[in-house]
């Protein structure tokens, strides 16, 4: 049995898909390999657990107890897709939740613990924000304001991109470039993946993960 655990925030959990989430794409894939006509039979598990409004501190704090929950001690894959939360600022354009020294704090005792706790490790990073909707962007849960810029998110991705490095963690990206994203896979919040941009990310996953598990 292979178990893949999918952490993170919002783009995880699949806020701007209509359809399913690319973490719900991947689960469908894996239960097509399965379950089909001639599938494989059970050998893979895929838990979801994005949040939307994760930070790298909820990750880390919830981890730990997802992994002695639903862990059977067998191959573990961990996907990792948070930090976006920490780069944006709240109700201030420079209130920022994280400071990039933070972040890097941060961010390497999660990717540590995934590393110490998993078979294998993937790192997913990608989008683009329109900021004349993000820079502001009203909370629909809080009311309050977020200021999410693209400026910013490129020093902390390429921050998360160089820790991954480090450890040899596999690194995803979708791609393409701020242009395409945005005529293409972005949702009209302006802030997350559209179906397409869902689907993108997890057909790139899936790349990855194929090497693994099949």
């Amino acid at each position: 049995m292979i178990q893949i655990f999918l952490l993170g925030s919002s783009s995880i959990y699949g806020v701007g898909a209509e359809n399913a989430s690319w973490g719900d794409l991947i689960k469908q894939d894996l239960h097509k390999k399965m379950y089909s006509e001639r599938g494989v039979g059970e050998k893979y598990e895929v838990y979801n657990f994005g949040k939307s409004g994760a930070t790298i501190d909820w990750v880390l704090k919830s981890f730990s107890q997802q992994l002695k929950d639903y862990g059977r001690g067998e191959k573990i894959i961990s996907v990792v897709a948070v930090g976006g939360n920490n780069s944006k600022a709240e109700n201030e354009p420079d209130n920022f939740v994280s400071t990039i020294e933070e972040y890097t704090n941060d961010m390497s005792k999660l990717l540590d613990l995934l590393k110490k706790s998993s078979d294998y490790v993937i790192a997913v990073s990608a989008g683009y924000y329109d900021e004349s909707k993000t820079n502001p962007k009203q909370n629909p849960l809080t009311g309050g304001k977020s200021y999410f810029s693209n400026a910013r998110s490129k020093v902390f991705s390429e921050r998360f991109k160089e820790l991954c490095e480090e450890r040899q963690i596999t690194f995803v990206t979708d791609g393409v470039s701020e242009e395409e994203w945005k005529e293409k896979y972005l949702f009209k919040d302006g802030l997350h993946p559209n179906q397409a941009g869902h689907k993108l990310i997890s057909q790139k996953l899936l790349e990855q993960l194929e090497k693994i598990i099949l």
